[in-house]
Order: C-alpha cells, then structure tokens, then sequence
C-alpha cells in the first residue's frame, strides 16, 4: 500500500525580462484609446455636448442598463439553478440551449422583432386570421430592454453555473439543523456565496447593455451608442462625438474597477467541499415547470429569432425577390475572425505568463489595464482610434492591420481569463524539471509549458472569433472602404428595410457563431 505524498507547493519562477518586455509591448496599443478618451475628457470637449443632451442621454442608458441587468439576473439565476441544483432531466441539453442565444447579436435579435411585426410581419399574419389587426413596429425602450434582456441571460447563466456547482452544502445543512427554513437560507447563505459571480454576471450584462449599438439604433431608443454615432455620422465637426465617447467611456471603466474591488473583498474563503450538495428533487409537476420555464426562454431567445429569419428568407425567395447570397462577406467575416483570434492567442501568452507565474503590482496594473478597455463601449474605443489614427498614426486609417489590431485589444481579456486558468493548472515544478534536464527556457516552454495551456487558448480563441463575428460599432468605423461584413450587411439591410437580405444574412451569421460556442460551452460547463 503506497503512500500519500503531499502535493508540491507552487514555487515562484525566477523573473524573465523577455516576458515582461513582450507583456508591455503588447499593451502598449491598449494605451491609445484609453489616452484618447481621457484627453477628451481633461480637455473640455465634453462641453461641447449641452447638459440637457448629456442628463437625457444618462437617463435613458441608466434605464436600459438597470432593467435588463436585474431582469437578466433573475431568468439567468434560475436557470442556473435549475441546471446545476436540481434533478431536472436533460440537464446537459438544457445547458446547450440556454446559452446558445450567446451567438444571436442583438442587432439580429431586433431584426427578428421587425419582422416579426408590421403590416407584412409573421405575428400580424397570426393576429390577422385570429380577428385582430396587425402589430406596428415596436420602437423605444421596452423592444430594446426585451432584444437586450433574453440575448444577456447566458451571460448570467455562464457566470452562475460554476459557482451554483461548487457551492459548500456543510453550510446549508448547518443552517437547516439550526431551525432554518428554505427562504432564510436561501438568503443568508445561499446568496452572499454567489455573490461574486452575481456581481460578476451583472457587470458583463451592464457593460454590453451599455456598449450595444445594434439594437438601440435599429428600435430608435436614444443611448449613448446612438447619439455617438449620430454625430459622427451627420457632422463635420467631430468633438461633440468624441465628448459622448469619453463620458460612456468613464462610466464603464469605472464600473469595471468597482467590481474588481468588491470581488476582492468578497472572497468566502472555505474549504473545498469533499462532496457535492445532493440535488434538489422536483417531482413530476416540479420538472414540468421547469423545462416549461426553460422551454419558454429558449423559444423566445433562440427559435423564434431562427423561426423569423427563416421565414422571411422563404417568403422572398418564393415571391421571386432576388436575394444575392452573402458569400463574400461570409468570407472577410471568418477571415478577420480568425486573424484576430490568432493575434489574440499569440498577444495573450505573455500576459498570461507575467500575471500568473510572475504575477506583483505590475501584472495586476496591466491585468487591470486590459479590463479596463474591455469595458470601454466599442464604439468609444473605435471613435478613439479613430482620432488617434487620423492624428499620429494616418498611415493606419482605414486599414484591416488597425481593425484587427482594435479588435484584439477590446477582445484580449476574454481569451486572458481561459489561458490563466490553464496555466494557473500546471505546477512549476515540470517547468523546473524539464530546465533540470538540459532544455532552455524557450523550449521548455513550447514543449511543456504550451501544450498543457492549450486548452485554455482554444476555448479563449473560440470566444474572440465569436465576439468578432458579432461585433458591429467599430466594424462599421474602422472598416476599410468597401469592407463589409456579415454583421454589416444584417445592419445595413434591416436599416433600410430589406428583411429577406437581412434574413439570409442572419441565419449564415448564428450558423457560423455555433461553432466556437459549442468550444467554449465544453469548456467551461460541460466537464
């Protein structure tokens, strides 16, 4: 009988200059915009925005904001817990379909409301042979906070569902044994341990609530997005433009530097459990209702989006209208994603390298440096680098080295988080072993180091290829003349009206999106 020997404790690495010297090379060109907006901000270009336009405008992105992150939060909880505390049948398939509508872009979701709607819409026909009349175009607040609420549940539902796993059951049991009823424990010490990945779940929904685009434009609900493009677009004079980036900007660097904090003092420091919590049992009715609640947000996120688009697809193509398929813009939308996920995994190594085996308060400033950005509304950060192109850098405007290079600074944070966790698994006790045989530091690294983070990579560059299929404000300012993406072409052809276009474009974009989201699903919830 052998015996057990205990577990080496994870020893620092020597400090390697190279990795901190490619570190800050790469976030050096996060610097740009982020120098931008703070210009725009310490300058007085916000002044050129009146202060009834600025207090509308924060009025309004403060409603959409709170009202979808809360309701977000509400449908995602419970879907977490319905995957991961229960005993409800088919809990792999329903974690499949609930975070599939990640792959729906909003601006595809408010196509599929248009066309849903209208004298020519699918619910106004059904409404028709039922008696009634036909349903106007929904526009303003409530079609923009129920596109943006059922797209934004998966990020809940993605946050929670690791945390509702891992969850202590010794704490509840103590608590029931000392004469607690369901609720009370429910709220005494059920919540404050998921409140970090709440808070989490709410600051990701928040952020692209406040960073959409797409939806707020083509529902007509004014936001900052909205306004920022507007001006841009409709004059000469581009500070007023700039001003409403800057200000969006701040608010959500600061929202993200907030939540950095609090999850810093929010750390439930408690043994790992030996055991899983037993699953809560339903019954029959109780299962009922629970795959009738996921039936029905599934439905309503993900069918009904494809059962619209399809259909409207088929209606042209029946009625002879002349639908040019979007080959090529299938073509330059996998090919930038692709460029950028790859630039992604290659910028990333370093940074994932000095923030997890050299990690001080270097790493932490360039960990937060990158966040930080990444909280930035897209569309704050392309007007930024717009500026900063036109002035320092003109040989870059308009060109697909910027887009790409943009795309990966806003993106960098979601493939961070996947290879720290990879490389945080492997101890650097088989790096110290393979340098003890001979090898040097840089074949140690591809031959040990990089094979055992490579998962992390994969599912990390699955998710920057998906965000960039998706992504649609600085796409549209950064573009090269005559660039056009799948995103584009959805935007463009629902603005003026073309469905049937908009439709087959629509369906080719979430076609394409399914793939890396099933990697990244694998990857981080079904184990």
């Amino acid at each position: 009988m052998g015996v057990a020997r205990p577990v080496p404790r994870l020893r620092a690495l020597p400090p390697n200059t190279w990795w901190w010297v490619l570190a800050g090379v790469v976030m050096l060109p996060a610097a740009a915009p982020l120098g931008v907006l703070a210009y725009g901000l310490v300058s007085g270009v916000v002044t050129t925005v009146p202060v009834g336009r600025l207090l509308e405008l924060a009025a309004n992105t403060g409603a959409l904001a709170g009202a979808v992150t809360a309701t977000s939060l509400i449908i995602g909880g419970a879907s977490a817990w319905l995957v991961s505390r229960t005993d409800l049948p088919g809990k792999r398939l329903a974690t499949v379909l609930v975070i599939t509508p990640f792959a729906v872009p909003s601006f595809v979701g408010a196509l599929t409301l248009l066309g849903a709607t209208g004298a020519d819409g699918i619910l106004s026909a059904v409404f028709t042979w039922l008696g009634g009349g036909a349903i106007g175009y929904p526009s303003g607040f409530w079609a923009a906070w129920l596109v943006l609420s059922l797209i934004s549940v998966p990020l809940v539902h993605l946050a929670v569902t690791p945390a509702m796993h891992s969850l202590n059951p010794s704490l509840e049991e103590a608590a029931r044994g000392l004469g607690a009823g369901r609720l009370k424990v429910f709220w005494t010490v059920t919540l404050p341990q998921l409140r970090p990945s709440l808070t989490a779940g709410a600051l990701l929904v928040g952020l692209y609530t406040l960073s959409d685009f797409g939806a707020v434009s083509l529902l007509r609900y004014d936001t900052f997005t909205r306004a920022i493009y507007l001006e841009y677009a409709g004059r000469i004079d581009r500070r007023p433009a700039l001003g409403l980036a800057a200000v969006l900007a701040a608010v959500a660097v600061i929202l993200v530097w907030v939540e950095r904090s609090t999850r810093a003092k929010g750390v439930w420091f408690t043994a790992r459990p030996r055991r899983t919590a037993p699953p809560v049992r339903l019954g029959r009715f109780g299962k009922v209702i629970g795959w009738g609640f996921l039936g029905s947000l599934v439905t309503l996120s993900l069918l009904i989006p494809i059962a619209v688009l399809s259909a409207w697809m088929l209606r042209g193509l029946l009625s002879g209208t002349l639908v040019d398929a979007p080959w090529a813009e299938v073509g330059r939308s996998i090919w930038v994603a692709v460029l950028a996920a790859s630039v992604a995994a290659l910028a990333v190594t370093p940074l994932a390298m000095v923030t997890t085996r050299y990690r001080n308060r270097w790493a932490g400033l360039l960990e937060g440096g990158a966040w930080s950005l990444y909280g930035v509304p897209h569309i704050a950060t392309g007007m930024a680098m717009i500026v900063f192109s036109l002035r320092l850098a003109r040989p870059l405007y308009q060109t697909l080295a910027l887009l790409i290079g943009v795309y990966v600074i806003m993106f960098l944070p979601q493939i961070l988080g996947p290879s720290r966790d990879s490389l945080g698994r492997v101890s650097p006790s088989m790096e110290e072993a393979s340098r003890s045989l001979g090898r040097s530091p840089a074949r140690t690294f591809m031959t040990v180091t990089l094979p055992l983070m490579a998962p992390g990579l994969l599912s990390g560059a699955a998710l920057v290829f998906l965000t960039t299929l998706r992504e649609l404000p600085a796409t549209l300012l950064l573009r090269p003349a005559g660039f056009e993406t799948l995103a584009i072409r959805v935007w463009s052809a629902t603005g003026e009206g073309f469905y049937t276009q908009g439709a087959v474009a629509g369906l080719l974009l979430l076609l394409i999106a399914a793939l890396p989201l099933a990697v990244v699903a694998r990857h981080e919830l079904i184990r």
